[in-house]
């Protein structure tokens, strides 16, 4: 990520992280920090890549230079965040063509088509499954941010055709499959075969979720396997009607995990895009759900597929009571809170994390989250995007934080109980 979110890093964090974390890291044979050249000015609180037993996760990069220039021109920027993107995955001995999911934020929707134009011209042959998002604001005053999950073993990797979806030179897959794990691209409410847009929002909502279950099926998978989900809605005052709709296509107390945000555009005329990752073995899908929270039609507080844990989307709420305070701190403190009861009911803590997002309500509120969530993740940082996703500055939820994370074996230390600190 070579957004600039932390300008000034105190001392003693640096100190920390040179004298413990990179000893730490050697410790754990799980994770490899994957870190090129990047701007010696951006924030040490998160990795540019975590590659985890041949998966890596990217964190969110934009169009900084390593010597921390930006070039001028917004196709230019585009090129450079790809490239950003492409040093890390050659520090994991990889290339475009090992990345299986992505996502591309931009701040202007005007900006798509001039994205489109060069990420086409540099992404290869071999495409990932993609999401475009128009959000309110990026760290640094980016205009747009790349992160990726790609994978070493590019033999199991194939995209995913349903019979009579449209294919071409400019045309996302409408899913990568990377040995037992989907990766879906964003799925909206036009019909793929007729090029209708549905006519309603809760018509877009159906059409939506049936092109996913049109994918996974022709993945030889179904609904069921859904791990996780994000709906990324451009409409406000809409989320109980998609949750209705939602539920119906789920298993009640079953559903997978999700962060459902209201960002400030989407493509080709969308309300709603479903954003899917789904398992292909059922019997290693577990849904997580801690003491406190209770079962729900429209989401899991995690799941867990063989040792990876996809953790939905939460904010600052206190269970049976809701947000209580509108203190930032406060609420990002409940917020990891919340994460860390879906990380321990799975037997995990903040040391297992290997990605996370973050949403604000207002970016300028970046220093103040990064002093606290810094405290977490002492050590080895996991890979992070940073975003606002919308102009609702007076919601009453001042962040979303949602995580993937991956279970150490019980062996060794992690045997012996050492531990990261969880945070304070």
């Amino acid at each position: 990520m070579t957004d600039r979110f932390k300008r000034s890093v105190p001392f003693f964090a640096c100190f920390l992280f040179c004298a413990f974390g990179l000893n730490l890291v050697a410790q754990d044979s799980r994770f490899k920090v994957i870190e090129p050249q990047r701007d010696a000015a951006a924030d040490l609180f998160y990795s540019p890549g975590i590659l985890s037993r041949g998966t890596l996760y990217i964190s969110g990069q934009g169009s900084r230079k390593p010597d921390g220039t930006r070039p001028a021109r917004f196709a230019e920027q585009v090129a450079q965040a790809l490239s950003n993107v492409q040093a890390v995955l050659k520090s994991a001995s990889m290339i475009f063509g090992n990345v299986v999911w992505m996502n591309i934020y931009l701040t202007d929707g005007q900006d798509v088509a001039g994205m489109n134009e060069v990420y086409w011209q540099t992404i290869g042959q071999n495409p990932p499954a993609r999401t475009v998002l128009t959000v309110a604001a990026l760290p640094d005053g980016e205009k747009v941010e790349i992160n990726c999950i790609a994978v070493a073993d590019t033999i199991h990797r194939e995209a995913i055709w349903p019979t009579g979806w449209a294919r071409g030179p400019h045309v996302d897959p409408p899913a990568i499959r990377a040995g037992e794990i989907m990766y879906l691209s964003a799925q909206g409410g036009r019909n793929p075969l007729t090029g209708r847009q549905a006519s309603d929002f809760p018509g877009e909502v159906r059409q939506a979720l049936d092109n996913v279950s049109t994918v996974l099926k022709a993945a030889r998978v179904s609904m069921k396997n859904v791990l996780w989900v994000n709906p990324y809605m451009s409409v406000g005052g809409q989320y109980d009607v998609m949750g209705k709709i939602y539920a119906t296509y789920f298993e009640f107390g079953n559903t997978p995990g999700r962060g459902t945000i209201q960002v400030v555009g989407l493509p080709k005329g969308n309300h709603i895009v479903f954003s899917c990752i789904a398992g292909a073995d059922l019997s290693k899908r577990k849904a997580i759900r801690p003491r406190n929270m209770s079962p729900s039609p429209t989401a899991s507080p995690g799941i867990l597929y063989g040792d990876t844990l996809y953790l939905s989307a939460k904010d600052g709420f206190i269970p049976d009571q809701g947000i209580v305070t509108p203190d930032l701190e406060l609420q990002l403190r409940q917020s990891m809170r919340n994460l860390l009861d879906g990380l321990q009911e799975a037997d995990m803590d903040f040391s297992d994390v290997v990605s996370t997002t973050v949403y604000l309500r207002q970016i300028q509120d970046a220093d103040r989250v990064n002093a606290i969530y810094g405290k977490f993740f002492e050590g080895r940082y996991p890979a992070r995007s940073v975003l606002q996703q919308n102009f609702e500055v007076h919601n009453e939820a001042a962040e979303q934080i949602s995580f993937i994370a991956v279970k150490r074996p019980p062996t060794g230390q992690a045997a012996k109980g050492i531990r990261t600190r969880p945070g304070n």
